[in-house]
């Protein structure tokens, strides 16, 4: 995540520096702050120029109408990997007819879509496996894996629809675990949720669970170039 918020704040400069920590390679970032919510081209922006270890998932409000899907036009011919929704924040319930025109135009740009989960009530997990439902073409990463307040559903709404993906940074590691034995390790993407999260966090909850190398470099790399398309 880039860009300032009450309590948390992150450049780009200050990512690479924990990424290198780290020893990750490549991230992908989302905005935060008033460019999630308000002034999307900046916080887009602010992704998009992050340089070739950052790649940009950029977001809009669905409430911006024809706006949002020039913003999103725009972001594409910026090298935009995805697109990410916070309808907690972003005031809209995912199933709302206001957001079919961001789903519409994520399929039609073969993006993923990371949707942020786990708080009442705009952000719902069930409401994400409708979408996913709905939009069988897109790949769906429920963002936070559903914490805090909807974890305990993560699990049986991966298994309800092929196309719906943990995003593991948040979660504790026999959540996880619980999510690779019953639906497989391709199923699982590792985050950092930087700066909310950190990434020695993360690494060290998935360390905890002894995966096989296998499982180990998917969860860790190969799901996110597949899904991303960042191979080559």
């Amino acid at each position: 995540m880039l860009g300032d918020e009450t309590y948390l704040s992150l450049d780009a400069a200050e990512l690479l520096r924990r990424m290198d920590a780290a020893e990750v390679e490549t991230a992908i970032a989302r905005p935060m702050g008033a460019g999630l919510i308000v002034d999307h081209r900046a916080g887009n922006d602010l992704v998009l120029s992050g340089g070739p270890r950052i790649r940009g998932l950029v977001s809009v409000n669905p409430w911006w109408g024809a706006k949002g899907l020039d913003e999103l036009s725009r972001c594409r011919d910026g090298g935009a990997v995805g697109l990410f929704l916070d309808p907690l924040r972003q005031g809209f319930f995912p199933t709302e007819p206001i957001a079919t025109p961001l789903y519409e135009r994520a399929a039609e740009y073969r993006w993923p879509i990371l949707i942020r989960t786990g708080a009442y009530i705009f952000a719902d997990v069930l409401a994400v496996v409708e979408v996913a439902r709905k939009f069988p073409t897109i790949d769906i990463i429920a963002g936070f894996g559903g914490y805090a307040d909807m974890w305990f559903e993560i699990n049986a709404a991966i298994g309800s629809v092929p196309n719906l993906y943990l995003d593991a940074s948040m979660l504790w590691s026999d959540g996880i675990q619980e999510i690779i034995t019953q639906h497989g390790a391709e199923r699982v993407l590792f985050g950092g949720a930087e700066p909310r999260n950190r990434y020695r966090v993360n690494l060290r909850t998935l360390d905890r669970l002894e995966l096989p190398a296998t499982a180990r470099e998917a969860i860790y790399h190969q799901n996110a170039e597949r899904v991303f398309h960042l191979q080559g």
